[in-house]
């Protein structure tokens, strides 16, 4: 199951626009998102944005912060 995962989650990230949003596109956010609740080992938001940051995806925390103020919750609804 565990190999699988992976493949499972982009099935369902591949349906979400790419670039709906200028700075911070719905698969993007929702692929924090769940980066940031299915991994044990981060501990808060800061934790997550800094391992994208690390590893060349840049995101500022102010940013990610008001897409989550402001986003519709039924994209992940639909998710599931």
């Amino acid at each position: 199951m565990k190999s699988n995962f992976p493949k499972i989650v982009k099935k369902f990230l591949k349906f979400l626009p790419k670039n709906d949003y200028p700075v911070l596109s719905t698969r993007r956010f929702v692929s924090c998102w769940l980066g940031f609740v299915l991994d044990q080992g981060l501990t808060s938001i800061r934790d997550l944005l800094n391992r994208l940051n690390i590893g060349g995806i840049k995101m500022d925390i102010s940013t990610f912060s008001k897409a989550s103020k402001t986003r519709d919750v039924q994209v992940f609804i639909d998710l599931f």
